[in-house]
Order: C-alpha cells, then structure tokens, then sequence
C-alpha cells in the first residue's frame, strides 16, 4: 500500500468512527416534550437508576428536552431503551428513561425561515403613523408600542366597534350575558348584588348557570370588556385573526394545546377542520380545551351513563356547542349533538368547526373576543348572538394559545390581531376589590333588647331613654361573619341628644353607617322642703304635748305639700299624651284626626311636645322603620310612656290607597268595593267610612266626590 492510499484509509475510519459515535450519541436541542407514564416519571440526577432521584415529573407534564437518547453507563439502568432524555421541568433539571417521555415538537420542525411583516421594517415615527391611522387611542398606543419592541412582526388592526362604550356595556350588562364563577367569599366581591341576584338579608347570591356561575357585576365586566386590560404578551391572542395560516398553525401547534393521551389521536381532525372551513386549528384546540378539558369526559366520551336524564351514549360535542344555561348544560349539547348527527368524534370536530365559521366567525365575530363580546361594527347579530357567557373564558384561552406557541418558538411570526376600539371609553378600568360585599346589620341592640322596628335596610334610628340615663350600651352583630363593625359599646350620654354612627365594614372593604339618635329628656330636679331649726321642732314638739293637736289649718295644709313633694314623679299616660297632642283614638286600635300632608318627623315632634318622656316609633304597613316622608293609612305609631307600650294603626279619612292624598283613585276604590269588583279591609276600609256610620254606603261616595270637587272636605276628626 503506498503512502497517499494508506492516508486516506486512515481518514476513511477515522470518519466512519465518527459517523458511528454520532449516531450512537445522538444529542440536539428539542422544545418540548409530554410525561408519557400513567404514573409519572422519575427525574435522576443522571442517566441510570442508580442516581439519586430529583422529584417525580406527574403524567402529561410538559417538559423542556434539553438533550435527546443519552447512554448511560449504569449497568443497572432500569430503561428497557437504554438511553435517557436530558430534561427541564420547571426549575428542577435531570434525566429521564426515554420511554417515558414523548417528543411533541423540537427545534427542527422550525427550521424554515420566520415569515414577517411590513410592520418589523417601519421606522419608530412610522410606526406611530401606523396606529394613528388604525384609529388607536394613546391608551392604546402605550401598550401597543411595548409589544412592538418585543415582537415587531405583529400586525395589530385596529376595529370600530358597533356602539360607544356606554351603550355596549348596558347590552353586556344583562341577567345571564355576563357571568363569573365563584366558588368562595374571596371572589365575591365580583358578583352583582342587585335585585334578582342577591339577597342582603341571607347573604345569598342567585346563580345563573348551574350551582357556581353567578351574574358578573359593572366593574368586572367592565374590566373583561376593556381590550386594554389585555394587551399583553397573553392576552393579546384574545385579538388573532381566527383565518387558517398554515405555516404556522401546525399539528405540532395542535399537540402542544391538546397534549393528553385523550387527544392523540385526533389531532388530525382538528387539521381537517382547518383546511375544510379555513379555521385557525389552534382556535379550535383551545376552544376545545376551555369548553371539556383535557381528559374524557361526558361531553367526549361517548357515554353519559346516568348523569343525563336521556341516554346519549355514542354522540360527542367536543366544543360544547348550544350547552345554554341550566343544571346539567353539557347536556343540552348532546342533546344539540344527536340533532346534528355528530355520532363519530371526528363529526363532532370537523362538523362542530362548520357550525362555528359558519354562525360566528363569518357573521363578523373572527376573533375570540368578539365571540364572547359581540360589538364589532361588521355583527350581524349583536350582543345577544354570543358563544359563552364566561367572562373570563377567552382570558383563558388566550394564554393558552401563547403558551402552545411560545414552547414551539413561533412567538414572532406575523400574527394579525383585530382590537376593538371603542368611543368613550373610560381613562382605564380595573376589577372591583375583592370578598364578600355584605355589609348589613343583623342585629342591633340597646342594653340588650333589639332596637324597635330594626330592619338591616334601614339605616337611621331614633331611641328614647328616661330622664336621668348616663349611659347604654349599644350592641350589633353583621349578617355576614367576615364583616366587621366600630362605634358599638358603652355609650355615655353627656347630652339630651347623642347620635352615634356604627360603621359596618364588608370583607370587600365598602362601608355601610348606621346611624342611632338617642334622645334623653331633661331631668326634673325636685325642690327640697327646708327642714326647721331644732329649736323649731323643739317648739312644735312641746306645742303636741297631749291629745290637743294645736296646728293650724294653714300649717296642715303647707305640711302636706311638703309631704307630696316627696313622693316620685308620674309621667303621663299613653292616651293622656294623644289627648294632649290632638289625636283621637277609635275603637281602642286607630288613630285620628291627622292634618292631609302630616309628616313622620312633624307628627313625632308633636306627641313628643305632649309629652317629653315619651318614645316614639313609626312603621308602615309592612312594619319597616319610617323615619321620613308623610304619614298615610296603615301607618302605624307606637308610644312607649309611663311603663305602658300601645301600637295604633293610623286613619286617614279618605286615604283609601295609603297615599296620604286624597285623589280620584280613592274615589275609584270605594266605586269598586260598592259595586263588589273588590274589597277594602283594616285600616283602608276604615278610612272609607267618611261619615263614621260604620258602613260603606252612597253617602260616603258623595263626601269623596265633594272633596275632590272642592266643595266640602272630608272631616279627620
């Protein structure tokens, strides 16, 4: 062999050793991978079983594979392949058997060149020409120039919405539109507490959907609603075009979303639904994963055993399509399923994508937002035509779809977003403070017995104590457990009139003041009798001697003065202050001879100048606190004075509706009751017998008649 042959046989193995050692130790950097193990995967600190183990990565955990079929020289090495993925899961790095961990995507699926835009070649001053010609808002701009820097191929569109913003939030502001789930008190502070969605008094919230979604109140939805809250890295993709783009929007991407043993074989139906309808495949994944999550379930199963009160084993909806609001919704989409045949899995997906093109994104709703918020300016069907009423949902899946394509390394692709800009939008918007809002009253007390009349709306109270209190004690408990209270306690009364204000504090932190007037009449300070001088009673002594009583008539009678000075002060009597203050009582339970137009405060001061030492409280008809406004029929007055408690039911001649007018509905009341169409009672029918006969006749039509006439006025007396 001469020496140029023997050279080049020497290379010659050299290279093929080479290729050999490659091939064995094969190494190259991959982006993700799935625990494939039912019951996870041990992370070693090296490649064998005899290493000390770092943690245990649980089943379907995504993975960072940092090297590929590493060999180990451990002869014990447990690994029926032999060789060991170097890997990342979260902050902990190591090895694992290859066997247990799938390869769903590595850099050299995206080895092609990044697409890019226009938008990644303009200066900074076109830039801003840009989004001044989209329409965009400075605060707009200020987020949007941020995520231009990080990703400049991003194309962001702006898009007019249908109406302003005021008008679009009362159209998303409706009982079922708009719905939050919670499941504790810390979230709370995120539900509407108006009528039909919450009741103060039993602090319980009305939920919408099942047992757990609840009507989302103004500021949060306000917060969901406002595209600037989401202009961000995440929640930017709430905005992308959901067109198919094939360079990007890969089976891999698909994978990334959908990566449970569940899905692995119908991935390629999620493609087929891509190109057949030019749907986004990511959309449709992360859809998926919103709507039934990632494992089998009653709406992906095929079966539903007993949880539907109809069998729909064999049927699938794997978007959650028509599930509407009641106790069992998934049920409602099986049921929605068998109408539109969706027997195989591949009909629910490839079939339920046609239904979502075709009924959102081709009536103007291609973007996920606009699926859930339903204001752009090219809807065909507004506001109500929305595909969930979650408001969080589309929050959710965009992170999602930016987690799929941050592990695949396409984050700088050319996405196209649509943002909604909307006239009148507010400076910003923010969520409401979180915790349960209740910050009522459920008890107040005075020297422990309930305040009279207390009702938790009701936030002013008037009290009064006998002449000479010092002080009370004043006590409340809160509806709510989380809530707290201030201003209670030992009261010292150093004034005729002390208001105290109890301020109820809600976990969420909103206030509530109750405010308490206690009244304390002046005290009667009573003259004491001087006592005569001991010479005095030593005189009057000597004057008594015997059986001759020598005190003279006037002496007597000065003597029994003093004596009555000393015996203890009486306060006038409940029917003795209404006879002083002008009011008749009739049959022992209604009360009288009230001026139209009276008012509650007026009327209290009036039987309080009849009688200082008197309480005086007054409720309407339901018996609520009335510390305001006219007193009318059915109004009833409760006097407290000199150990005795009487309620009376207050008349109003002629107030037959309780108005405390006298106007022709009156009239029309006692036509009806006349002529039987409908019947008055208590204090109603009283106040109808104008000419107190005790019946309801043609004569006290007349008196009505003549009053609203301005002939004659129907006496109170």
């Amino acid at each position: 062999m001469n020496k140029n042959k023997l050279i080049k046989s020497i290379l010659l193995t050299i290279i093929t050793i080479s290729i050999l050692a490659f091939n064995i130790n094969t190494a190259y950097a991959v982006d993700y991978g799935r625990i494939s193990s039912t019951t996870g995967v041990k992370l070693r600190k090296n490649a064998g079983t005899s290493y000390d183990k770092v943690i245990t990565v649980p089943h379907n955990a995504i993975v960072t594979v940092n090297e590929q079929n590493v060999p180990t020289n451990d002869s014990s090495t447990g690994c029926s392949t032999g060789y060991w993925h170097k890997i990342t899961y979260g902050e902990y790095s190591g090895y694992a058997c290859s066997r247990y961990v799938e390869i769903t995507g590595s850099s050299s699926d995206n080895e092609i060149e990044t697409p890019t835009s226009n938008m990644a070649t303009m200066t900074d001053a076109e830039f801003e020409t840009y989004l001044t010609n989209q329409g965009f808002p400075e605060s707009y701009k200020v987020k949007l120039r941020e995520l231009h820097k990080s990703h400049p191929n991003w194309v962001f569109v702006g898009v007019k919405t249908r109406d302003n913003w005021s008008d679009a939030l009362k159209n998303e502001n409706v009982s079922g539109r708009s719905l939050y789930q919670s499941t504790s008190s810390s979230t709370q502070g995120y539900l509407n507490t108006g009528d039909g969605y919450y009741n103060w008094y039993k602090d319980k919230f009305t939920a919408k959907d099942g047992s757990t979604w609840f009507q989302a109140n103004t500021k949060t939805i306000e917060y969901y609603m406002d595209p600037r809250n989401f202009l961000n890295e995440s929640g930017i993709f709430m905005f992308e075009d959901l067109n198919y783009y094939s360079s990007y929007q890969t089976s891999t991407a698909v994978k990334a979303i959908l990566y449970t043993d569940f899905y692995n074989d119908l991935i390629p139906y999620y493609m087929e639904a891509a190109n057949s309808y030019n749907v986004s495949p990511i959309y449709l994944a992360a859809l998926t994963r919103q709507e039934v999550g990632l494992s089998s379930g009653y709406a992906t199963s095929g079966t539903t055993k007993t949880y539907c009160s109809t069998d729909y084993t064999g049927y699938y909806n794997f978007y959650n399509i028509q599930a509407t609001a009641g106790t069992k919704p998934v049920c409602n989409g099986l049921a929605y399923a068998v109408k539109k045949g969706w027997n195989t899995k591949q009909k629910a997906i490839v079939g339920g994508a046609s239904w979502i093109v075709s009924g959102y994104i081709d009536a103007g709703q291609n973007t996920a937002y606009f699926q859930k918020w339903n204001t752009s300016k090219n809807a065909t069907k507004p506001y109500y035509h929305q595909y969930m009423s979650n408001i969080r949902a589309v929050a959710s899946s965009a992170s999602t779809t930016k987690s799929s394509y941050n592990s695949m390394g396409i984050l700088d692709y050319p996405f196209v977003f649509q943002i909604p800009i909307y006239e009148g939008i507010p400076s910003s918007t923010s969520l409401p403070a979180t915790g349960n809002p209740n910050n009522w009253l459920k008890t107040l007390t005075i020297n422990g017995t309930s305040v009279t009349n207390f009702d938790a709306e009701e936030t002013k109270y008037t009290v009064n104590v006998p002449a000479g209190t010092k002080s009370v004690s004043l006590g409340a408990t809160t509806i709510n457990s989380n809530a707290k209270t201030t201003g209670t306690g030992t009261i010292n009364l150093n004034d005729l009139t002390t208001i105290v204000n109890i301020i109820v504090t809600a976990q969420n932190g909103t206030t509530r003041t109750y405010t308490v007037t206690i009244n304390r009449p002046e005290e009667i300070i009573e003259e004491e009798t001087d006592k005569p001088d001991e010479k005095e009673e030593e005189d009057n002594t000597n004057d008594n001697v015997g059986d001759n009583d020598n005190t003279t008539e006037n002496e007597k009678d000065e003597n029994q003065e003093n004596n009555n000075s000393n015996e203890p002060t009486t306060y006038p009597t409940v029917k003795e202050t209404i006879t002083a203050s002008g009011y008749n009582v009739k049959e022992n339970m209604y009360l009288s001879n009230f001026t139209l137009g009276s008012t509650v405060q007026g009327t209290i001061t009036k039987l309080q100048n009849a009688n200082k030492y008197a309480s005086i409280n007054i409720t309407n008809s339901s018996n609520k606190a009335k510390t305001s406004g006219s007193i009318v029929t059915g109004d009833k007055i409760t006097i407290i004075s000199n150990n005795e408690t009487i309620t009376y039911t207050v008349i109003i001649y002629g107030d037959n509706n309780a108005d405390g007018k006298i106007t022709i509905l009156d009239l029309a009341n006692v036509q009806k009751h006349l002529l039987k169409k409908s019947t008055l009672t208590g204090a109603n029918l009283k106040a109808t017998d104008t000419n107190k006969d005790g019946k309801i006749t043609i004569l006290d039509l007349a008196n009505f008649q003549k009053q609203l006439l301005k002939k004659s006025n129907i006496s109170q007396s």
